[in-house]
């Protein structure tokens, strides 16, 4: 071999082994196994506060954070998730120019700011409880008799996306003049009130209800994911998504393999019949849909009901995890007995609280690992 074939030869075989490496590299990156590893059972302690340990709220805000209300001492309680200890309190006061508005809907902490969705307003409080601004439902648009406000969300700064449950999914005799909105904005600055076109898929039943109607099984929860509206319905698996830029409204299918994926809707002559127990424990029922903001991915779970020989009935939980599609990744059976409407992700950890609470000065949790 020449010099001059030696020259070029070493290049050309170093350009080949640095494609190869990269294509191995990328190969590996796309075969990358992302799974869920149970930790088992988290105990969150309650400190030298005496409080029940069936807190509601259970909001997790900030950054690694939880926030529980505690009825009976009526506080606001910050737990770190990672200290697994109570770290703040605010005193919750019914009255006052401070006062708090009973029951909380949902929450969120930013720039030292409580943000709190409650029956009757949206405030904005300081950390030491001082009431900052307050938006009634009048100011939101919110008429009794034809939506109320479910959860929400903070676009930066000044903005929050709301979720509007429309009266017709609970009213079977009811039907709005026009299709009802889901979701509409709020200027924290102006009071400028947005609404935006997404729409109930037609599976609820609110524009045929001579099938029935699934009362608030229909109610509907959201989460964000850059500028779309991720939004789903504890009746069934599919997934609405709306993207605030192009505000196209699509659909993704995302079925659980052992739960009914659409639940049987029921008549209003059953429901006002007392067969409104029988219907709950007679199929399927989700929860909403979480993200974890360190992954990108996001969970679900379905509880599936079984009626047993006996009459008695027993129900099966199953845990889902989605890639940023929506795609499903892994699905695993809860062994342990668990609240379906109390699930929470932080920092790459799902938190489902236990249904049985069994430690008196603690709040009891079982956690999955999302492994990426």
């Amino acid at each position: 071999m020449s010099i001059n074939s030696k020259n070029v030869f070493w290049p050309i075989l170093a350009i080949i082994l640095l494609t190869a490496s990269c294509r191995k590299e990328a190969e590996n990156v796309k075969n990358k196994v992302t799974s869920l590893n149970y930790l088992g059972e988290v105990t969150l302690s309650h400190g030298d506060l005496l409080l029940s340990n069936r807190g509601a709220l259970n909001k997790v805000v900030g950054q690694d954070s939880l926030l529980v209300y505690d009825q009976n001492s009526r506080q606001l309680v910050l737990i770190d998730l990672k200290k697994k200890i109570p770290i703040h309190t605010i005193r919750v006061t019914l009255d006052g120019p401070d006062f708090f508005d009973l029951p909380f809907r949902d929450a969120e902490i930013r720039n030292d700011s409580l943000y709190l969705l409650s029956k009757n307003f949206f405030s904005v409080y300081s950390l030491d409880g001082k009431a900052l601004i307050r938006f009634g439902n009048d100011d939101l648009g919110i008429q009794k008799l034809s939506s109320y406000t479910n959860d929400f969300q903070l676009l930066g700064n000044s903005t929050a996306l709301f979720s509007k449950v429309p009266i017709d999914v609970v009213a079977p005799n009811f039907l709005s003049s026009e299709k009802p909105k889901l979701f509409f904005t709020l200027d924290l600055l102006t009071g400028t009130v947005s609404e935006i076109p997404a729409f109930s898929p037609k599976e609820s039943l609110i524009d045929d209800k001579t099938n029935g109607y699934y009362n608030d099984y229909a109610f509907h929860s959201m989460v964000i994911n850059h500028d779309s509206i991720m939004y789903s319905f504890p009746f069934m698996s599919k997934t609405l998504v709306y993207d605030m830029g192009t505000k196209e409204q699509t659909e993704i299918e995302a079925p659980f393999k052992f739960a009914e994926n659409l639940r049987a809707p029921i008549s209003a002559a059953e429901k006002n019949g007392g067969k409104w127990a029988e219907y709950v424990y007679s199929s399927s029922k989700f929860s909403a849909i979480e993200r974890d903001s360190k992954t990108g991915y996001f969970v679900r779970v379905a509880l599936q009901a079984e009626k047993l020989v006996n009459g008695e009935n027993k129900d099966h939980r199953y845990l889902m995890l989605l890639n940023e599609k929506l795609e499903v990744i892994e699905e695993v059976e809860i062994k342990d007995p668990i609240f379906i409407n109390t699930i929470m992700v932080s920092n790459g950890i799902i938190y489902l609280r236990k249904g049985d609470q069994p430690i008196e000065d603690a709040y009891s949790f079982v956690a999955y690992e999302i492994v990426k």
